[in-house]
């Protein structure tokens, strides 16, 4: 399924408010293949780690939505300056001793 900017942004916040923390105790992404980001370079532990991904319209929706927490609410992460339509998709997950930055 396909969201809209204020969607992702809503799922993502409940989500958040649902497994706690501080904003900054996230990481947030953007990526053309959230499995790979998150389990394989982030190391998250599908099971023990509370993730989250959705897809986007398009990379600039995608983007939009990491920005607003990245500049807004202090949720860790890289900014992507550019991807091509495919990257599409915005990720999070709660940080801890198993994940990689």
């Amino acid at each position: 399924m396909v969201y809209s900017v204020q969607q992702i942004k809503y799922e993502i916040l409940a989500y958040i408010k649902e497994f706690g923390g501080d904003f900054s105790h996230y990481f947030i992404g953007v990526t053309d293949d959230p499995e790979n980001a998150l389990f394989t370079a982030h190391k998250v532990d599908r099971k023990k780690d509370p993730w989250l991904y959705k897809q986007a319209l398009t990379f600039q929706a995608a983007r939009t939505a990491q920005d607003y927490f990245l500049t807004r609410l202090n949720v860790d992460g890289v900014a992507v300056p550019h991807g091509d339509e495919d990257t599409d998709c915005v990720y999070v997950y709660k940080k801890s001793k198993r994940t990689s930055p």
